[in-house]
């Protein structure tokens, strides 16, 4: 027991040294320093105990305090994230309105990417500033107008496909007719492209309501269309330019007691929410 006592004492004896020649240490490097910094000779070991002071003691101290820092502004975002989780699972309408910023963002990024990479048609593209409720399906106004070049019956997209047509144009703004519109006389040249590589010509005569489906004749009636063909702007009567995705075939049937075919075409999937249009023109028509 005497000789493990005996140890222990001893060990302590050997940190008691320990620290106290730490302490020496830096009372030495102090004293060096008060003396040597004031002086022009000395100038030269100031800077070199300061550099080893730096390196040993103050580099070190920053490091950990920088760390430290870092962690906890980590730990911060993640508590943030967390109660932004908490308010959109507790609270709809946060939930609502984070959900209609991220289509947004996600409108706008494909947006950007159709400016960059189509070759078919110039781009000027607007917000929706007004869709009245009550004509719902029929116009929209948009923050474009004639100081952006904008012209009656120039055809207007989503970043899905056709939508309508500018029908009346003022200095800042101008309003859209839809194909959902409720006119009659709001047709369009159609073609359905079939599995072949041809295409069936026929009119977008209307909009079912009920359906919420494309009214379309085809002047083919031995066309095989069939259910999600591509129906898209043939060009022809001189409005809308060819190519502009309208929507895809849903059904078929033979008409009766006249030549072709009526076709129910599903619009683009986000026809009744957009918040970014386009109006478009034909690259080799652009001024």
């Amino acid at each position: 027991m005497r000789k493990k006592s005996g140890d222990q004492v001893s060990k302590f004896n050997r940190l008691q040294k320990i620290i106290l020649g730490v302490i020496i240490t830096f009372l030495t490097l102090g004293i060096i320093l008060r003396v040597v910094s004031g002086s022009t000779t000395g100038n030269f070991i100031y800077d070199g105990i300061s550099m080893l002071k730096y390196s040993m003691i103050d580099y070190p101290l920053q490091t950990i305090r920088g760390f430290t820092t870092d962690f906890a502004n980590l730990w911060q975002g993640h508590e943030e994230n967390d109660q932004l989780r908490y308010e959109l699972s507790k609270n709809p309408s946060y939930k609502a309105k984070y959900e209609n910023e991220k289509a947004k963002n996600e409108e706008l990024s494909k947006a950007l990417k159709i400016s960059d990479e189509d070759e078919r048609f110039s781009h000027t593209w607007a917000n929706v500033i007004d869709r009245d409720v009550t004509t719902w399906n029929n116009t929209i106004t948009i923050d474009v107008g004639e100081k952006d070049g904008i012209q009656k019956d120039q055809a207007v997209v989503s970043v899905e496909g056709l939508i309508g047509k500018v029908v009346e144009v003022s200095k800042y703004t101008s309003k859209v007719k839809l194909l959902t519109s409720e006119d009659k006389l709001n047709t369009v040249s159609i073609k359905v492209l079939e599995e072949d590589g041809n295409a069936s010509m026929g009119i977008l005569e209307s909009y079912d309501v009920g359906k919420g489906r494309y009214v379309i004749t085809l002047f083919d009636e031995g066309a095989e269309i069939k259910k999600g063909m591509t129906v898209m702007t043939s060009g022809n009567g001189g409005v809308y330019p060819s190519g502009l995705l309208i929507g895809e075939v849903e059904s078929v049937q033979a008409l009766i007691s006249q030549t072709g075919q009526t076709i129910y075409a599903k619009p683009i999937k986000n026809f009744q929410s957009f918040e970014y249009v386009s109006v478009v023109v034909p690259k080799g028509d652009a001024s």
